[in-house]
């Protein structure tokens, strides 16, 4: 704030001042002349001539003093410049509308969302533009979206876009709004109406180059704030599984935007729909963490932690990851190391079971030779592969006992694998004796195919008929011929060879389960660790097993809006994705990368065409989004970047003329008969 003259050298004026003192205090010629001649008088004459010689009328000489004083200032142009307000032109003949369509413009005050009085607002402005001015409009959320092509005079179709724009679930990504603001002007001076709620501690600093630039080009942006009031808001900014007591926890973050403190009824839904109710107690602008214990049995998949709140609905719900609870680890016992890791007889096998990694899939092989089995552990282990082991004699008791309490064991052949030592040692968990070993590469074929498997068989359940189609893609070079048996509550067939030989067959032991695989789990005699089935097959088979539901495929976490990477694991074809609404999602390819953008928060499932889900992405809202909270304004920054943009200048001249007349007003007055004769009397 400050005070500036146009002329200072006007002031020189005010030392017209002394004029009227010197006017008020000269001789004056006395009204009365009263005769004396005596000396005794001269005393009183004195007297007399010292009132003369006093200032008379001291208001009146104020008043004269003041108005040379306002004279001299108006004359000199006083003005008086202060910091406020906004950026207002007119006459750039460019005018571009900015309107923020990000989630926090959701938010609901009054009965109106702020987006729907964004757009009226904008609506009034776009109506009150002069005719012949240019005019474009941009919407921004996570990106920058232009309605209209480059700037055009007739605003109607404008005007009709914006009314139909609707909520997003985007960040204020205002940055990009107002780089295409300036690639539209095209280098020359324009106003930007930004219709924004400026909300959440990123917004405006993420946009403070881009505003540099449009500032320093000779435009300006006018901040037409939209603001609840007060702001507020109830999110649940986070949740995560974590182990503890019972089936573990879950931690759920609940923060309050707003100024009063609330209590909000939230729960927490796991993926099989069990669910947890509970209060969020929440302090002003403050944040709860909420845990809670997970039951001891629990299914994995996605699950969701969910609070209510009217002000803004579109972030009460957090996706999760949940494994399943439970013993999870699964035993695999390599038969054949071999000399190199491809060459192992499980490294297929491994990469099925924990194609992401052992740290994103709720499977945890543990691959061991066969002197591991005295660590087998049913607290621990869920499923025991034994592929291509050829003793299994000193490990019987363990693996007995093991099956009998509800363990799963699943056997596989291969070239270490001799029948009589099998049929001897594993006669009563086997669901056949094998007869022999059958080589048909040795007879010259190509290796029989897999039948398709029935539809009424639990196991493939999750395989729709086209799924289940691609069995047939599997062809065994050599298998082992079993005994004749016969299908029975106990033993059971579950996928045979074209012509009708078994190749998995099932058997109930205790309260446990045998599955018998009569290839192999390599490439040695079967193609099948090299067809896409392989890893949803395994991945259903630990399930079935009990090892895991669901929660065995891979695990990866998305922000709504932002593209999510999956690297692939060793597929034949490319998965697709399927989004929370059941529909498919748009995916590319980069390398062996799969890559799609999530358009709204949940739980989604990456699978190949027909068969088991493979992965699953926990999509969630970026959370500072959530903030509605404003802690920069654009006004303040572009003030920042150039502040005589929003200095205000003030005129003061046609005030002082004004008051100067009021002053010769007051003079006049004072210089009535009657006031003149009661300004004497009081002066004597």
């Amino acid at each position: 704030m400050s005070l500036s003259l146009v002329a200072p050298l006007a002031l020189g004026l005010l030392a017209l001042m002394a004029l009227p003192i010197i006017a008020h205090i000269a001789r004056q010629k006395p009204k009365e002349r009263v005769p004396f001649g005596a000396m005794l008088l001269l005393e009183r004459v004195q007297k007399r001539l010292r009132r003369r010689r006093r200032i008379k009328d001291p208001l009146l000489l104020l008043l004269r003093l003041l108005m040379v004083a306002l004279v001299a200032l108006a004359i000199s142009g006083l003005q008086w410049s202060y910091q406020g307000g906004t950026p207002q032109f007119g006459g750039t003949g460019r005018v571009i509308i900015l309107i923020d369509q990000s989630m926090s413009m959701s938010l609901a005050d009054g009965g109106r969302t702020l987006l729907e009085v964004a757009k009226a607002e904008a609506d009034e402005v776009l109506e009150a533009i002069p005719d012949g001015t240019l005019v474009g409009a941009i919407v921004f959320g996570d990106e920058a979206e232009l309605l209209s092509e480059g700037l055009v005079r007739d605003s109607s179709r404008i005007r009709s876009r914006i009314a139909a724009l609707g909520p997003t679930l985007g960040k204020s990504n205002l940055r990009s709004g107002l780089l295409e603001a300036r690639r539209m002007l095209e280098g020359e001076p324009g106003e930007i109406y930004l219709f924004s709620d400026e909300a959440g501690p990123t917004m405006v600093p993420e946009a403070s180059e881009e505003l540099r630039r449009i500032v320093s080009g000779g435009s300006a942006v006018i901040p037409r704030q939209i603001r609840a009031n007060p702001p507020r808001n109830i999110a649940v900014a986070d949740a995560s599984f974590g182990t503890g007591v019972e089936g573990g926890t879950i931690d759920v973050r609940v923060s309050n935007y707003g100024p009063e403190p609330l209590e909000v009824p939230c729960e927490v839904t796991f993926p099989d729909g069990q669910s947890i109710p509970f209060f969020a107690d929440l302090p002003p602008e403050g944040e709860i963490v909420e845990r809670l214990t997970v039951p001891r049995a629990a299914d994995g998949g996605v699950g969701k932690a969910h609070c209510e709140d009217v002000d803004l609905a579109a972030d009460n719900e957090r996706f999760f990851h949940l494994p399943r609870v439970g013993a999870s680890s699964v035993l695999v016992v390599d038969g054949d190391p071999g000399d190199t890791p491809i060459r192992s007889e499980v490294y297929f096998l491994e990469r099925a079971l924990a194609p992401w990694g052992d740290r994103r899939g709720a499977v945890r092989p543990e691959v061991v030779g066969a002197a591991g089995l005295l660590s087998l552990n049913p607290e621990r282990h869920q499923v025991v592969f034994l592929a291509n082991v050829s003793d299994p004699r000193p490990y019987i008791p363990a693996i007995t006992e093991f099956v009998r309490q509800g363990g799963a064991l699943v056997v596989s052949m291969g070239t270490n694998v001799d029948p009589e030592r099998y049929n001897t040692s594993m006669s009563h968990l086997l669901p056949a004796s094998i007869r022999r070993v059958e080589d048909l590469a040795a007879r010259g074929e190509m290796g029989v195919p897999l039948e398709v498997p029935g539809t009424d068989i639990e196991l493939f359940e999750p395989f729709t008929r086209s799924g289940r189609s691609a069995f047939q893609e599997v062809r065994s070079r050599r298998l082992a011929m079993l005994q004749p048996y016969q299908d029975s509550a106990e033993v059971s067939t579950l996928l045979r060879y074209s012509g009708g030989a078994p190749a998995l067959v099932q058997r109930t032991v205790g309260q446990g389960t045998v599955l018998l695989w009569t290839s192999s789990v390599d490439y040695d005699w079967s193609s099948l660790p090299t067809q896409a089935v392989f890893m949803p097959l395994v991945q259903r088979v630990v399930g079935y097993l009990g090892a895991d539901s669901g929660g065995s495929a891979g695990t990866f976490d998305g922000v709504v809006g932002r593209s999510v990477a999956i690297p692939l694991p060793d597929l034949t074809v490319q998965p697709s994705v399927t989004g929370p609404d059941g529909n498919a999602v748009p995916t590319r390819l980069e390398g062996s990368t799969l890559v799609f953008t999530p358009n709204r928060p949940g739980a989604y499932s990456v699978s190949v065409e027909a068969l088991p889900t493979i992965a699953w992405v926990a999509a969630n809202l970026d959370a500072s989004e959530s903030d509605v909270r404003t802690y920069d304004d654009v006004a303040r920054s572009e003030a920042e970047i150039k502040p005589d943009l929003f200095t205000r200048v003030v005129d003061l001249s046609p005030y002082l003329w004004a008051g100067a007349l009021l002053l010769m007003f007051g003079m006049v007055l004072l210089g009535l008969p009657v006031l003149s004769s009661r300004s004497e009397e009081e002066a004597a």
